[in-house]
């Protein structure tokens, strides 16, 4: 693997990451001049509110914490923040706590239980800010009465390794859980509240970031039917229930736009994939590459995305275009994985080594697919690199690409040749990046 080209890939994807860091996002959207927060063009002043309280969630909620303890000092009353074990750090007013992802365990149950608390005894006089970010749906749960955190826990995994989208795993979600999809500014209601929110999702619709908890949901009990059906899995007796009653109106949807819990609820996105990539361009460029940014919202099988990327590659290689030579094409979403094997891996990975199937033999052609929270699926890495070297790389120690690829089992297979990218967890969380080196010969 050319080295001078894995250094400038992981240079570009160092960038990316620090452009989304959370607490930059934080501090680029929001001031304080006096009692005055500033968000945006909107202002709020600080001095009507009795209490101001920060409630944070997802792998990015100590950063954006930290960030907004900073900002608002003194006028800050107090608050909590949910991320993934392992991802924790100590705070000044806000109080920290950890739970599982991306399944939820009986730590997200608790945490929804806090949260469901600290927004009991808020009042119209208060004001909660929520600071949102990718893991949310996960890290804190609060399951619908008749509902077991072991029902939400198996239909989130089932979801998964049947390859559901983003947007069907949350609708899932949405109807098991009485926070999700408008059910956490329910709660908030009266107090006023402000959503500074980090996109991990493409095309960045709000009702789905973390399974949309303080915006109206466009889903619905029929649309959860159906992804069920799709994916043909089996209910416990409480979600049957629970679905049925939902179906037939004798249990409430989660709220919709025009539902008066929304006339005291400020939404802000502070940052997405879109900024990660425009940042990593002009990395690439200061690098000496020809850039050009393809899309932030790929979606799709991570192995037959590849393929789509692999003859992008081969193009750039064969006739030096779209873009004249050395080349940096970048792209940015969140890809799926079918699980048919019993390996280990994630969706960056299983790019990676389908990608390096399809261009074994070119030679300074390398792909890294890595996601900006530092882990890739269950594993302890962010991605892969690949290149034309990855298939015979693989061969010289015994190792065959393609049973690896079949067996859904790319990080054992990128583990024994050393190209895992691993750069610990980042505290961000914005999807995947992907970006395609080609050099001169």
């Amino acid at each position: 693997m050319n080295a001078k080209m894995r250094n400038d890939a992981y240079s570009i994807l160092s960038e990316a990451v620090e452009a989304v860091d959370p607490a930059a996002c934080i501090y680029r959207s929001v001031s304080k001049k006096d009692n005055e927060l500033l968000i945006g063009i909107e202002s709020y002043d600080l001095s009507k509110y009795t209490n101001v309280y920060a409630i944070a969630f997802g792998k990015a909620a100590i950063s954006m914490s930290r960030a907004i303890e900073d900002v608002l000092g003194d006028s800050l009353s107090g608050g909590l923040a949910v991320t993934k074990y392992g991802f924790g750090n100590s705070l000044s007013k806000i109080e920290v706590f950890e739970s599982s992802h991306p399944v939820p365990d009986d730590n997200s149950v608790k945490a929804g239980h806090m949260v469901h608390d600290l927004l009991e005894n808020t009042d119209e006089n208060d004001l909660v800010i929520f600071l949102i970010s990718g893991g949310g749906s996960a890290l804190i749960t609060y399951p619908r009465k008749g509902i077991t955190i072991t029902d939400i826990a198996k239909i989130t995994d089932s979801l998964m390794r049947g390859g559901a989208t983003i947007d069907e795993l949350n609708t899932a979600r949405k109807h098991l859980c009485s926070i999700k999809g408008g059910g956490l500014a329910k709660m908030a209601f009266p107090s006023e509240s402000v959503s500074l929110i980090l996109s991990d999702v493409v095309g960045d619709p709000l009702d789905v970031i973390a399974s949309g908890p303080t915006v109206p949901d466009t889903s619905s009990f029929g649309d959860f039917s159906e992804i069920i059906g799709r994916y043909n899995i089996s209910l416990s007796l409480g979600v049957e229930g629970l679905l049925e009653d939902g179906l037939e109106g004798v249990i409430e949807e989660t709220p919709k736009a025009g539902d008066f819990i929304f006339e005291k609820t400020s939404h802000y996105l502070v940052g997405n994939n879109s900024l990660a990539l425009q940042e990593a361009e002009i990395k690439a460029s200061e690098l000496g590459y020809n850039t050009m940014v393809l899309t932030s919202s790929i979606v799709g099988e991570a192995k037959e995305v590849a393929k789509v990327l692999a003859s992008i590659a081969r193009e750039e290689r064969r006739r030096g275009a779209p873009l004249p030579l050395p080349a940096c094409i970048l792209a940015g979403g969140e890809t799926t994985v079918t699980m048919k094997g019993k390996g280990s891996g994630g969706r960056c990975q299983e790019m990676a080594l389908s990608f390096g199937i399809e261009v074994s033999g070119l030679n300074n052609v390398l792909l890294l697919a890595a996601g900006t929270d530092g882990n890739d699926g269950t594993t302890d890495c962010a991605g892969a690199f690949a290149d034309g070297e990855t298939v015979e790389k693989g061969k010289g120690i015994q190792l065959d690409a393609h049973m690896y690829l079949s067996d859904n089992n790319s990080y054992a297979f990128f583990k024994e040749t050393g190209d895992l990218v691993k750069t610990g967890p980042t505290g961000t969380n914005v999807m995947d990046i992907y970006l395609i080196l080609v050099d001169m010969f």
